[in-house]
């Protein structure tokens, strides 16, 4: 069976405990089953770790200290919400946590089916936002992954693959060139756009790529968190 030509492709750097990057990959999505050229793109996952080495902690907390207040995580965690259920999703920051999310970076790396993966992703964004479950455990993610169709290959791949590790952190180096917090999206390895846009920003970049507007870099920012906090 002959696989279509790939002939874009938008790299996405976030993490799972982002709360704008569920926000943004909806929207992303919704905007590229628009484009009329979508079966063309390949889209690739890139990691990114907002608190590398950090131990879990409730998600609420760890807002109300990034953003120097309760006043301004209140806001900014009603303004997900808001946001979050436009596009269908279910935010339920009383439950969520916060931390280290390598080895759900890595076990997204370790899958090579493209169609799995993508499940994957959502699922990780879908079990600890909505249903609370830890990112932080690898039980917890085995049993996310096995849900989606992981297979036992993969997970034993992704917690003894070193190269994995160094895949992530070559993410995350390539990102930190990009001097840009999550979530981020590089369109062609030509220009790029940031935040949480809306999906008519998205639908724009992508018709912006397919007309290979490379003489003028169209920089587009929204809602981006990075490892000082959100905004």
């Amino acid at each position: 069976m002959s696989s279509v030509s790939k002939n874009f492709v938008v790299d996405i750097w976030s993490d799972y405990v982002c709360p704008w990057c569920w926000v943004a990959k909806r929207r992303f999505e919704n905007a590229l089953a628009s484009f009329p050229y979508k079966d063309s793109v390949q889209v690739n996952v890139r990691a990114y770790r907002l608190a590398p080495n950090h131990v879990a902690e409730p998600m609420v907390g760890a807002l109300k200290r990034k953003l120097g207040s309760p006043v301004s995580a209140v806001s900014m965690m009603s303004a997900v919400k808001q946001y979050g259920q436009s596009s269908g999703l279910d935010y339920r920051f009383e439950t969520m946590l916060f931390g280290d999310t390598a080895d759900a970076h890595v076990l997204v790396k370790a899958v090579e089916d493209e169609a799995v993966k993508k499940d994957l992703v959502e699922a990780l964004y879908e079990q600890s936002t909505t249903q609370g479950k830890s990112l932080f455990d690898r039980k917890s993610l085995e049993a996310i992954a096995k849900s989606v169709g992981v297979s036992d290959e993969s997970v034993l791949l992704a917690w003894s693959s070193q190269d994995l590790r160094f895949q992530m952190q070559e993410d995350e180096r390539a990102a930190a060139q990009f001097g840009s917090g999550v979530p981020f999206f590089v369109f062609n390895n030509s220009f790029s756009v940031s935040g949480a846009q809306p999906q008519e920003a998205f639908l724009q970049a992508l018709n912006q790529m397919y007309l290979e507007s490379k003489g003028e870099d169209e920089s587009f920012s929204g809602q981006v968190c990075g490892l000082d906090g959100c905004n």
